[in-house]
């Protein structure tokens, strides 16, 4: 249709946006008929698009500026629509879109022109008085930093006092000097500004010229000031810890309190015991009171407790083992820490039972405690590439796990050749001399019976062994039942081996397995019944 009426794309678009092309009659356009009446039509068409077509301000000031050769700008475009004829015929996202075809005709109006030069004489004028008297503003006002830094204030404290209308900001949020200036002589409301400044231990330390943290750790202790509230300080890349912050007239008031030798305290050197040390009854520390409600615990019940403080949240967590009765409940466990004196202070920060190593360290004791056990570890020929491949045993290793000695470490020829198939580095080469696994077979049930087995691979150390057993037609006996195996099918590995030799895979598993049995952190033994004296109930 464009190439139809000589005219672009874009203007066949807008004239059907305008109407003044209709629409198309056809599925794919206009039929030849529709084509003839609207090409008669042509110059309408020009001309109505032409009516239509709108800039915003800015692009309008800059075809005016061309036209014109005056200094226009987006600003004298509305007052110069009131004040001629600049037709608003259209708007994008809110903002008029002025006649091209108007602005035209006023750039080429020696009216007009006159009319723009009045408009920018007066914005100019205008904008020389506003900015006369900014820069007067300017003289006798200073933004919020700057202000603040006048009273020695932080900006924070500033517009708190400006919120209890003390004093207000004028043009730009600034404030005037003289009303800063006002604010500095009432000596009344800049110690109560001073006096509510929150400030952290160090600061508080440095107030009363005393060592940090020393010193004010007994000032602390003894009951003399508290916190008022906590902010947030990072520790390392991971663990955040509370900071206490102290009000200020708070710790100045420290100064006056009854037979305090403040001046003693000052006088003693770096490394010489603090005169406040009489002051405060030993207060034992996080740490100190955790281990110690630990050690009572595994006393009380007869069971290992572990105390583990994880660095990077700065938590603990307790967790124990289960004795001849099953050990403390977590219920039983967090009444008796809301009961300890010392501990109950720090319970927000302690994890009662209930946590992963705690279970994997109780699960792998119970392990060990079967008698014998062992690792075992085989490695297989691979997925099979092709219809004619299997996946078969080639390697297969048994430690035992009390004393870490190799029970069994053999290579197996599968029965089809590995071929392409590379597994760690074997080829058919190295398992060329290697007996099949019908005779490895005897030495495997050998070494595992009465035993209960811990697998490097859960479910597929087992699966292979019975598969390459049925098709050399025995019988796996012990090896196919699930009770001989420590880890169910579906259970997590303990160690990821792969990769790994067969006898490499048992020895990783077999540290990882004792690595959780000893659980996290201090461990807290029972003392034993004679160790305890006569049992009192």
């Amino acid at each position: 249709m464009a190439g139809e009426l000589g005219i672009s794309p874009g203007m066949v678009t807008r004239g059907l946006e305008l109407g003044l092309i209709p629409p198309r009659d056809k599925s794919r356009g206009w039929s030849r008929e529709v084509a003839d009446e609207i090409a008669q039509r042509v110059e309408v068409i020009r001309e109505g698009i032409a009516d239509r077509e709108g800039l915003g301000s800015r692009r309008t000031a800059e075809m005016l500026a061309e036209l014109t050769g005056l200094a226009v700008e987006a600003a004298d475009v509305p007052p110069l629509a009131e004040r001629s004829r600049l037709r608003v015929v259209d708007e994008y996202k809110g903002h008029p879109l002025y006649s091209v075809k108007d602005a035209r005709a006023l750039g080429e109006s020696k009216e007009a022109r006159s009319v723009l030069s009045e408009l920018i004489a007066a914005r100019k004028a205008e904008t020389a008085r506003r900015e006369a008297e900014w820069q007067a503003w300017v003289e006798v006002s200073l933004p919020p930093g700057e202000a603040a830094g006048r009273l020695g204030w932080t900006v924070h404290e500033l517009e708190k006092t400006a919120q209890a209308g003390r004093i207000s900001t004028g043009k730009g949020g600034r404030y005037a000097t003289a009303d800063l200036d006002e604010l500095a002589a009432d000596e009344e409301l800049c110690e109560q500004v001073t006096g509510d400044r929150l400030i952290r231990g160090d600061e508080a330390a440095g107030l009363l010229e005393i060592r940090y943290p020393t010193d004010w750790k007994y000032v602390v202790d003894a009951g003399w000031v508290q916190p008022k509230t906590f902010t947030q300080a990072q520790v390392g890349r991971r663990r955040w810890i509370d900071v206490p912050l102290y009000v200020t007239r708070d710790v100045e008031a420290l100064r006056d309190l009854p037979g305090v030798p403040w001046e003693e305290v000052r006088a003693v050197r770096a490394g010489e015991p603090s005169p406040l040390r009489e002051y405060v009854s030993r207060v034992p520390s996080r740490a100190e009171a955790i281990h110690a409600f630990a050690a009572g615990l595994a006393d009380r019940h007869q069971v290992e407790v572990w105390a583990y403080h994880d660095d990077r949240t700065g938590a603990w967590e307790l967790d124990w083992t289960h004795g001849d009765q099953e050990g403390p409940t977590r219920e039983q466990v967090a009444a008796e820490l809301r009961a300890d004196p010392q501990a109950a202070r720090h319970r927000a920060d302690i994890q009662v039972g209930g946590t992963r190593w705690g279970r994997q360290a109780r699960w792998a004791r119970e392990v060990l405690a079967t008698g014998n056990p062992v690792v075992l570890c085989t490695r297989s020929s691979g997925t099979p590439t092709t219809d004619m491949e299997t996946t078969e045993v080639i390697e297969v290793a048994v430690i035992d796990v009390a004393t870490g000695k190799a029970l069994l470490n053999r290579r197996v020829r599968p029965t089809v050749p590995l071929g392409e198939r590379r597994v760690s580095g074997l080829t058919d080469e190295d398992l060329a001399d290697a007996p099949e696994w019908e005779r490895v077979l005897s030495r495997v049930r050998n070494v595992t019976r009465g035993r209960l087995i811990v697998p490097c691979h859960p479910g597929d150390d087992r699966k292979r062994i019975v598969e390459d057993t049925e098709r050399a037609g025995k019988r796996p006996m012990h090896l196919a039942a699930a009770e001989s195996w420590a880890l169910a099918d579906t259970d997590r590995p303990l160690d990821q081996v792969t990769g790994w030799s067969a006898l490499k895979g048992c020895e990783y598993v077999r540290d990882e397995l004792l690595r959780r049995s000893r659980g996290r952190g201090r461990a807290h033994l029972p003392q034993t019944r004679t160790e305890l004296g006569p049992h009192t109930g």
